[in-house]
């Protein structure tokens, strides 16, 4: 039983987790109005639209309504809907999606002749390509948008049942904008949806894709038509919770700035489509979150903290005692790291092989069906580097001559144990001194599903131990890196010397910073980890990593620092930095990148010191 209640649980989440895909890709604006909604209404958001948006898609696949595909269209159609009312009668599908939008229908109690309506509009598009009147488009819409917003409305638990008729207007609204938007798209398909009797009012031709004064004045009065419903819409903001309520309110604005886009373009909307771009839809949703309840406590964190003039920055060379650098990374180097080793993220392995350097030898790097394996980075054939091969049958085969090398390993070729934890790769390799252990030591993360992970690298001339040392030493961050850090103190009562406890303030400007309290420690001695404590974000981590790429021509010691920054929050606003990642990613790693340039010369004069015997403490 709790086997199948567990596997219930991961379909559901799968279910979930495709739904949030299909909205994500196709119906950006529904995806971003839902960002702002507690978790478990926003998957239901999710679910409705990917029914409708996979119903959508049988009925406007290529051919659909073409002589001799209707009926086997229609017969798709059918064998969907009967799916859907097959997994809502027993309460879940063996389809992971169809599972999940059963869940929804059930938990939030969506009235099934809703989903009769709207079927029955996705079959009209088979037969129907015209609509003489407003009034029989209207009908059409009836099932196609209308019932759209009936369906939504449970899910966004209304206060009053007035919202009913503003949902459903707003329903119309989000459709009617498709239309306008969708002209040339609807033209491939066979279809016109504008009223024919507006487009005989102004003599206005869609076939003929071009803007004359004709086509424009329909659009103008199409367009004023339109906007006429979302203001119909906006009574029944009054009527929802105030998350729902924020929600509602920034896809409404998102939908209606596409009717700004084609004014904007002329009312041309045969040469491209009208689109409100990410960066809008972010900072809508952020703009949405930011209108609240003026007694919560406030959602960014800042502190009013100015940065001090450089001229009057306290110097930090007095609290940045050797002896006591010194002592920490003595504990850390005591650190078995049982030979694994990070040799990149995770994001960098995809379907074929990478090759990477541990210590001086090439490692290659591939997905199996179970995870991920390792061995020697030359075929044993003749020497080819193993590095972007196919992977066949969770083996990886050597480009030049096809050799298929398995993850046990093979004669001469011995296999290497390997690890992805979801944000770094590892690899095991034999390593003299230190005693081979099952796992690589991963400190505590933030659940992957609440936070956001980004990773860069920097290679320098040093040994792994300079770049620990640098870490060991939080004083230089705000004297060496002022634009980053400041207000720094270690709490020497609640630090030792294997935990240094730090009260900090991230810079955000010259006059406002966020302050935070973390710990640093070494869980081994080629990684050190800053936790987030207390203060915004907390739980946040940044892992450094240290890897030996082995010697240079020179013969002196290279180096790979490896950061994660895994990142997270309590608030409410984060939901829409985490749908942001794609686009904070990049901003994470410029960040970093910035302080370890500046840093690895720190590490690379460390390490150049030591090489010419002159001690200065670490």
């Amino acid at each position: 039983m709790t086997a199948l209640l567990h596997h219930d649980d991961d379909l559901l989440a799968e279910g979930y987790r495709r739904c949030a895909e299909l909205t994500r890709r196709h119906g950006t604006t529904y995806f971003w109005g839902a960002a702002i909604l507690p978790a478990p209404q926003r998957r239901h958001v999710h679910a409705v639209y990917a029914l409708c948006r996979l119903a959508d898609d049988i009925v406007d696949a290529a051919g659909a309504t073409t002589e001799g595909h209707v009926a086997t269209t229609t017969a798709a159609l059918e064998a969907f809907r009967g799916r859907f009312q097959d997994a809502v009668a027993a309460g879940t599908s063996d389809d992971p999606v169809l599972a999940a939008v059963a869940r929804t229908v059930l938990d939030a109690r969506i009235d099934p002749e809703c989903f009769d309506r709207f079927f029955g509009a996705m079959a009209q598009d088979l037969d129907t390509t015209r609509y003489a009147r407003w009034d029989d488009l209207l009908d059409y819409m009836e099932g196609s948008a209308a019932v759209i917003g009936e369906m939504m409305l449970p899910v966004l638990q209304p206060t009053s049942p007035a919202a009913r008729e503003p949902a459903r207007a707003l329903g119309l609204a989000f459709q009617l904008t498709n239309f306008l938007r969708d002209v040339d798209e609807d033209l491939d398909r066979g279809r016109v949806y504008l009223p024919q009797e507006d487009l005989e009012r102004f003599s206005a031709d869609p076939a003929a894709r071009a803007v004359t004064p004709e086509w424009r004045e329909l659009m103008r009065f199409e367009i004023a038509r339109n906007r006429e419903l979302y203001r119909e819409a906006d009574a029944g903001l009054a009527h929802l919770p105030g998350p729902s309520q924020r929600c509602v309110r920034t896809a409404r604005v998102l939908y209606a700035g596409i009717l700004d886009r084609i004014e904007a373009a002329d009312y041309d909307v045969f040469s491209s489509r009208a689109r409100v771009p990410t960066w809008r839809k972010a900072g809508v949703a952020a703009r949405s979150l930011a209108q609240r309840d003026p007694e919560a406590p406030p959602r960014v964190p800042l502190a009013l903290r100015p940065m001090p003039k450089r001229t009057e920055l306290t110097p930090t060379w007095r609290e940045a005692r050797p002896a006591r650098i010194r002592r920490a990374l003595d504990v850390a180097l005591a650190a078995d790291p049982g030979g694994w080793y990070v040799v990149g993220a995770s994001r960098d392995l995809g379907r074929r092989s990478l090759v990477r350097s541990v210590g001086g030898r090439e490692v290659v790097v591939w997905r199996t069906s179970t995870g991920v394996a390792a061995g020697p980075g030359s075929c044993p054939h003749l020497g080819a580097l193993l590095t972007d091969c196919e992977v066949m049958s969770d083996a990886v085969v050597c480009k030049w001559h096809g050799l298929a090398l398995d993850p046990a390993g093979a004669p001469g070729w011995p296999a290497y144990a390997a690890h992805d934890d979801g944000v770094l790769l590892w690899v095991r390799v034999p390593t003299q001194g230190e005693v081979t252990a099952d796992a690589p030591r991963i400190t505590r993360r933030p659940d992957a599903a609440s936070s956001v992970a980004a990773v860069v690298e920097v290679a320098g001339t040093c040994e792994p131990r300079d770049i620990i040392a640098n870490r060991l030493d939080p004083w230089h961050g705000s004297w060496f890196h002022p634009y980053a850090f400041s207000h720094l103190t270690v709490d020497e009562a609640a630090s030792t010397d294997e935990v240094l406890t730090v009260d900090v303030t991230f810079r955000v400007s010259r006059t406002w910073g966020v302050p935070v309290r973390a710990e640093f420690a070494c869980p081994d001695a080629r990684t050190i980890v800053m936790t987030i404590t207390d203060g915004e974000g907390a739980g946040s981590v940044v892992e450094t990593h240290a890897t030996p790429l082995g010697p240079d021509a020179a013969g002196r010691p290279r180096t790979m620092m490896v950061e994660a920054t895994v990142a997270t929050s309590e608030r409410t606003g984060f939901a829409v930095a985490r749908h942001l990642a794609p686009l904070l990613r990049p901003a994470m790693r410029s960040t970093a990148r910035r302080l370890w340039v500046d840093d690895m010369v720190y590490a690379e004069r460390s390490y150049l010191l030591r090489s010419r015997g002159e001690s200065y403490g670490v």
